[in-house]
């Protein structure tokens, strides 16, 4: 019987708890000078504690968005007896093209050989996951893969049939009001699944200068959501703060229907731009404070625990 499965039958909320609190009170940067990327220093402390709990040799980590590696080898270094795996086709933010290989030669250089990356599209990935790693079950999943609502959706939803019987889902740059969206949609139509602990800065990082941005490089960078597979029931319902009104999300059926929705993508910058300049005729209430990366998360709790912890 693997480390985890001995540890999970004991498993209960004190001990995730710990997990939150420990990386909530001391993280710290990882101490070397080969890793770097864009996360905050409570998140990949995060990272590394739940993969201790609930991840070894059979139970392995996922993770959907590697980019340059940062919290894909900074997990595999904690748990060096964990199977790590991180799914990228290095689409987004790789001009270049050497993300890839930026990841491979730091891997190199740090002796890591637990961690494997899986260059797919996420869904290409997802479809059939247990035959890229060797029919392990996933204890922790952390997606920071793309960020629009379809597809931090299809994360949650394609994921699950993977998961450990006990197992932990972390979701990066839940400050962004779509990505709440589809964290809080997947929680309401998977009841076996709660929220047990959020957290979100006033805005992107990008966004913020001195002593918050700061706070926010030190802290959990762009919000987090951490969901656990309740089998057992521990927690209460708890959702992420969401809009009410869905009139956002009703309007993409008329994105996708007028005659040149593909030209969208290719002007998207110029709209961009338009936008903002007509947002200034506009009330606060009704357009973003920033030119780009607007995430609505001003006035969120800055962490929140599921009561249930301290019932």
């Amino acid at each position: 019987m693997s480390k985890v499965i001995l540890n999970t039958l004991m498993m209960d909320k004190k001990i995730i708890l710990d997990c939150i609190k420990k990386a909530d009170a001391a993280p710290a940067i990882p101490g070397n000078d080969v890793l770097t990327g864009f996360s905050g220093a409570k998140l990949i402390a995060l990272l590394g504690n739940l993969a201790s709990q609930f991840c070894d040799e059979e139970n392995a980590y996922l993770e959907i968005g590697v980019y340059q590696g940062l919290s894909l080898l900074s997990v595999t270094m904690a748990c060096p007896g964990t199977k790590a795996f991180g799914i990228d086709n290095f689409s987004f933010f790789d001009r270049d093209g050497k993300n890839l290989a930026i990841v491979n030669e730091r891997m190199h250089r740090l002796g890591i050989k637990n961690a494997a990356i899986i260059n797919e599209d996420y869904e290409d990935a997802l479809e059939d996951l247990d035959s890229r790693t060797g029919n392990r079950k996933i204890g922790l999943c952390f997606i920071d893969g793309p960020h629009d609502y379809r597809s931090q959706l299809m994360c949650l939803l394609l994921i699950r049939k993977y998961l450990a019987d006990e197992a932990v889902i972390v979701v990066d740059d839940s400050n962004y009001r779509h990505v709440r969206q589809a964290n809080s949609d997947f929680l309401t139509t998977n009841p076996e699944f709660r929220l047990i602990f959020e957290a979100y800065t006033q805005a992107h990082p990008t966004n913020l200068g001195g002593s918050e941005k700061e706070e926010a490089r030190m802290g959990w960078w762009n919000g987090v959501n951490v969901i656990i597979k309740d089998r057992k029931e521990m927690f209460s319902r708890l959702y992420p703060p969401t809009l009410r009104q869905r009139t956002l999300f009703e309007n993409d059926h008329f994105l996708h229907t007028v005659q040149f929705p593909e030209a969208i993508k290719k002007y998207a910058p110029v709209v961009v731009r338009l936008a903002g300049l007509a947002g200034k005729r506009f009330s606060k209430e009704l357009t973003g404070k920033y030119r780009s990366l607007n995430t609505y998360s001003d006035g969120l709790k800055k962490e929140n625990y599921n009561p249930s912890f301290f019932d």
